[in-house]
């Protein structure tokens, strides 16, 4: 028996996903909470399906390279690792259907037995959901993943982005408890134009100050989800770039620079990184978009923060 979670996302609309892993199921509903719609029983031969009522997503057939063919509204593929096979069939000859069949390996078995269980829904709700799911933004409308915090400042939308360590998760949790909406929190999609964050929890440290809305909670972790949510695609304001500095200071930056600044970025982030080579295909469909430019009143910033003055940046910069 397998769980069937109908979900309302932002621009795709109702959305369904079924699942047969019991404990990958518990982990996916925590993580999608706020946009879960109903939650009932169902029975399914693949792993994961997942069905969108959209028809006609791919624009046209074609070969992009020796191993990657659109065909007649389907595509299939197979990722292999050393400690699993994922197959992904994608049928969008009505509506859009994900089926993906999950094959375990020998290091599978011993990688679960050394990793937590915790570590391992992770890992497999990221390939077999997560990044699923945000190709089929990637189709639309040629989302791509950024490394980002989407957060509601006095009523103007701002993105923080960096590599990891530089303070981002601390400046958001600032924000947050100075009662500003954090809307999502490590992967934003961006089109160019507009963004779409899907919020997910927060993961923190326990000594985080963060003491409300924990929805889990570990020796290692806890996760904390905000009730606030977009279902409209965002315009944002600003992008703030993080560094860790000398001293506190702001410079704004041209797009080419930003844009270089964000591939380095979302290349250091291992998740992100993963997240766009799942996509780049179906991306890659629509390269020709005229929302692949860079929207112009887009304004981008490099933020530096001395270590341990997170709370200084706050009050100098956003307040």
């Amino acid at each position: 028996m397998a769980h069937k979670i109908i979900l309302n996302l932002p621009i795709l609309g109702n959305t369904i996903i079924e699942i047969r892993d019991e404990n990958l199921y518990h982990f996916f509903k925590r993580q999608f909470a706020n946009y879960i719609i109903n939650v009932e029983k169902s029975e399914i031969k693949s792993f994961i399906n997942i069905f969108l009522n959209l028809e006609n997503l791919f624009i046209r057939n074609c070969q992009l390279s020796r191993n990657i063919k659109f065909q007649d509204n389907s595509f299939k593929f197979v990722k292999t690792a050393k400690t699993q096979k994922l197959t992904f069939v994608y049928d969008t000859t009505n509506s859009t259907k994900i089926s993906i069949e999950f094959e375990k390996k020998l290091l599978y078995y011993l990688k679960n037995m050394m990793k937590t269980k915790y570590s391992m829904n992770h890992i497999l709700f990221y390939q077999t959901i997560l990044y699923p799911v945000f190709s089929l933004y990637s189709m639309m409308d040629n989302y791509f993943s950024v490394h980002g915090s989407l957060l509601k400042v006095n009523d103007k939308y701002i993105v923080l982005t960096g590599l990891d360590g530089v303070g981002k998760s601390s400046l958001t949790t600032e924000l947050a408890l100075l009662g500003h909406k954090v809307l999502a929190d490590n992967f934003l999609l961006f089109n160019g134009h507009t963004f779409v964050g899907l919020n997910m929890p927060l993961r923190l440290d326990l000594d985080n100050p963060i003491s409300e809305n924990i929805i889990y909670k570990d020796d290692n972790l806890k996760e904390v989800l905000f009730e606030d949510i977009e279902q409209n695609t965002v315009e944002a304001n600003k992008v703030f770039f993080m560094v860790i500095g000398d001293e506190l200071s702001i410079k704004k930056i041209d797009t080419n620079t930003a844009m270089l600044n964000w591939t380095l970025i979302n290349n250091g982030a291992g998740e992100i990184l993963d997240a766009n080579l799942f996509c780049l295909p179906f991306s890659y469909q629509n390269i020709l978009s005229p929302k692949n430019s860079i929207d112009e009143n887009l304004e981008f910033f490099m933020l530096s923060i001395p270590k341990g003055k997170i709370k200084d940046g706050v009050k100098e910069i956003f307040c």
